[in-house]
């Protein structure tokens, strides 16, 4: 399967690099898009789909581009990652968000799939702002069962916390689900999800919470909480609260992390990326630094033992692993560059959906997320 990774910063421009591309005897049939929200996605798409291009995509917080020798984070531009994989090996699917229950959304967003492959793989996107991406992937494990291969994230809008999109074909959304099914028996996906994020202060235990809406930690109101141990303003949240989420302690050792989305000054709560459950015992964490990267590196060693060379790589990055590593987040994504050596298209997001240590799907925020995408022999 060939792959093609495209950057760009205006519509005129892909018009002509597709031209070029089809000189070159490359024609795509599918596009996955990451695209700044100050771009006119609809034109965007427009453009791919008059050339029988299929195409699923987010608005992001910030484009991660690789072409295998260099790789470039861009912002206000587009990445597309071009296919020409063959057309009965994919599926693309449209959920449209009406009532807040994401966990329905999860549900209804699955059975659609259901009438597809005998076995699948799935890239998911969803809005940023009005998804608890938690409820949402539970919604699709209860459905399909937690060993199926999904990877994606939650779109964003350049940190602006307003209105975020996804799209598939002519369908455009800001709080919808837009799902790319893969046939396994035709394509493997494979792929990690690693933070590095570690815990700040004691442990904390949520005392009132609904769904990705936290109300008091420890009997205080959670707007509060967070000012006192960040030492910040109410005005600093929800953008500060990005770098300093939750941490939650599982039952089963496991962890993850809460990114604040949103903030209720009149009720002093906090609404988060995914699902916090009352009663839960979290801690305030931050990024250690450029640690984060050594991090990334050994757990790219560790997954990568046996594993074949893609033919493509999906990258969904927490947008605060940018804020945290600043200019050297290229550092990180080129060492998943230089492992596969594969065109890698990417971008920051408000939540990641990967696979965890124990080989089942999972909502998280703060990590590097990356999705290998291989045609089988």
């Amino acid at each position: 399967m060939n792959t093609k990774t495209l950057l760009i910063r205006q519509v005129i421009n892909l018009e002509q690099q597709l031209a070029e591309l089809s000189e070159k005897e490359f024609n795509p049939t599918l596009a996955i898009v990451f695209s700044s929200p100050v771009l006119p996605l609809t034109e965007l798409v427009k453009t791919l789909v008059d050339r029988q291009i299929a195409v699923v995509g987010a608005s992001s917080c910030g484009e991660i581009f690789g072409d295998v020798e260099r790789v470039q984070i861009a912002d206000s531009a587009a990445v597309i990652m071009l296919l020409d994989i063959d057309p009965t090996a994919f599926k693309v699917y449209f959920k449209e968000g009406t009532n807040g229950d994401c966990f329905l959304l999860g549900s209804e967003t699955a059975k659609l799939t259901l009438d597809g492959f005998e076995k699948q793989s799935l890239i998911v996107l969803a809005s940023g702002m009005k998804t608890d991406g938690q409820a949402l992937v539970e919604g699709m494990v209860e459905v399909l069962g937690s060993q199926i291969p999904i990877f994606g994230g939650l779109a964003g809008d350049d940190a602006v916390f307003k209105e975020t999109w996804v799209f598939c074909n002519n369908h455009f959304s800001n709080q919808g689900v837009v799902v790319l099914s893969l046939d396994q028996s035709k394509i493997e996906v494979t792929g990690m999800a690693t933070s590095g994020w570690i815990s700040l202060g004691a442990d904390l235990k949520v005392t009132s919470s609904v769904g990705n809406v936290v109300y008091h930690i420890d009997g205080q109101p959670a707007l509060d909480m967070y000012m006192k141990y960040l030492s910040v303003l109410e005005d600093d949240l929800p953008g500060v609260g990005v770098e300093y989420p939750l941490m939650i302690k599982r039952s089963d050792g496991e962890t993850a992390q809460r990114a604040v989305m949103a903030v209720d000054k009149e009720a002093r709560s906090l609404v988060f990326a995914g699902s916090v459950p009352e009663n839960s015992i979290v801690n305030f964490s931050s990024s250690p630094g450029f640690e984060v990267i050594e991090f990334t590196r050994k757990n790219i060693e560790a997954f990568d033992q046996g594993n074949h060379r893609p033919d493509c790589c999906l990258l969904f990055s927490c947008m605060a692993r940018h804020l945290a590593l600043g200019p050297l987040i290229s550092d990180e994504v080129h060492i998943a560059l230089k492992k596969w050596q594969a065109p890698l298209a990417g971008f920051f997001t408000y939540g990641e959906i990967g696979t965890n240590p124990n080989h089942q799907c999972d909502f998280y925020n703060q990590t590097f997320t990356i999705a290998l995408v291989k045609q089988k022999d």
